[in-house]
C-alpha cells in the first residue's frame, strides 16, 4: 500500500502555507495557482493604493480557508494506487521552499526591496510609517536582511530632486531615506529656510497649511521644484531657523554655518540630502554628506496609506 497524504496535515498546510498544501497532495498546478495568488495579494497594496488594504486581511483569510478545505478534500479522496511524486514528499517540499526563498532573496538583493520609513522627516511626501519600494540595480550595493553580497561601481544616474535610500554615514547598519539636493561639487546653501543650489534659489510657491499627523502641529506647505522634479515640503513657522550641529562630520571644512543656516560645497563622490519636513529632519545639515558607496537605491514607489 502506498503512503497516502494525511488529510489533517493537508488542511493545516492550507491555512499556513497554501502552495505547500497542494504540493503535499500532489497537485502542482493548484500549488502554483495558490502561490501566484499569495504573491499578488502581497504586492497589490504597494501598487493599488492604500484603499485596497482594509480588504487584504479578509481576502487572505478567505484564501486560507478555501485552501484548507481544498487540501483536505483532495487528501481524503487520494487514490492509494497513485504514486506520490518527489515534490509531494518532505524533501521535495523543502527544496521548493528553498528555491522560492532564494528567488525572493535575489529579488530583494539586486532588484527591488521594500523599506519602512519610521519618522516624519520626509513628510508630506512620505508619511511616518509608510512603506516604500527601492529600485536597487545600478547602485552598486547589493544585499538584504543585513547580508551584504557584493559591491560594484554605481552605474545608475543620481539626479537632484530624487529620493534615495542609503546607509546612514554615522551607522551603516541603518538605512535612511532622503531627497538629493546636491550632487558632487554643488554649492548648497540653506539660509532662513531658503534653499539655493549653485547660488540659484530653488523655486517655491505656497500650497496652504499642512497638519502634521500624530502631533497636530499646523505647518506651511510649499511646492518646490528642482529641474523637472516637483514635490512638496513643509516648514514649521515656530521652529528655529536652523537645527544645531551635534558633531563635526567628514569634510566639515567644506561647510560654514550660523544660526541662520548652512552653506556647503560637496566633495567628490558625495551627495547633500535633505528631508522634506525641513524643520524635523536629521540630514546633511546635521551629519554631513552621503558617500556614493553608501547608496542602496532610488525610491520607485511609495505605498499610499489609509485610515
Amino acid at each position: 500500500m502506498r503512503f497516502k497524504p494525511n488529510k489533517w496535515i493537508a488542511a493545516a498546510l492550507g491555512i499556513f502555507a497554501q502552495f505547500l498544501a497542494l504540493l503535499y497532495v500532489g497537485r502542482p498546478g493548484w500549488a502554483a495557482a495558490y502561490l501566484a495568488a499569495g504573491f499578488i495579494g502581497a504586492i497589490a497594496p504597494f501598487f493599488a493604493g492604500g484603499e485596497c488594504a482594509p480588504y487584504g486581511g479578509l481576502i487572505t483569510l478567505s484564501v486560507s480557508a478555501l485552501c484548507a478545505i481544498h487540501g483536505f478534500r483532495v487528501a481524503r479522496a487520494y487514490d492509494d494506487a497513485h504514486p506520490r511524486r518527489w515534490y509531494s514528499k518532505w524533501y521535495g517540499m523543502a527544496g521548493v521552499c528553498a528555491g522560492i526563498f532564494s528567488l525572493a532573496f535575489c529579488v530583494r538583493s539586486f532588484l527591488f526591496e521594500p523599506f519602512r520609513v519610521p519618522s516624519a522627516a520626509m513628510a508630506p511626501t512620505i508619511e511616518q510609517g509608510t512603506h516604500v519600494i527601492a529600485k536597487k540595480w545600478g547602485y552598486g550595493n547589493y544585499g538584504t536582511f543585513g547580508v551584504h553580497l557584493m559591491k560594484t561601481q554605481v552605474s545608475a544616474s543620481v539626479l537632484r530632486g530624487e529620493i534615495i535610500v542609503f546607509e546612514y554615514p554615522v551607522d551603516r547598519s541603518l538605512h535612511y531615506v532622503k531627497r538629493v539636493v546636491g550632487l558632487p561639487g554643488d554649492r548648497i546653501t540653506y539660509y532662513n529656510k531658503r534653499l539655493k543650489i549653485n547660488d540659484q534659489e530653488v523655486p517655491t510657491s505656497p500650497a496652504g497649511e499642512y497638519l502634521v499627523k500624530g502631533c497636530g502641529i499646523a505647518a506651511l506647505r510649499y511646492v518646490e521644484r528642482i529641474g523637472e522634479i516637483e514635490y512638496h515640503v513643509i516648514l514649521d513657522p515656530a521652529a528655529d531657523l536652523y537645527p544645531p550641529f551635534t558633531q563635526a562630520f567628514p569634510f566639515w571644512e567644506r561647510c560654514s554655518n550660523s544660526l541662520e543656516g548652512i552653506a556647503c560645497t560637496g566633495p567628490e563622490l558625495h551627495f547633500f540630502v535633505l528631508g522634506d519636513y525641513r524643520d524635523n529632519s536629521s540630514d546633511s545639515r546635521v551629519w554631513g554628506f552621503v558617500p556614493v558607496a553608501n547608496l542602496v537605491g532610488k525610491i520607485q514607489h511609495i505605498v499610499q496609506q489609509w485610515g
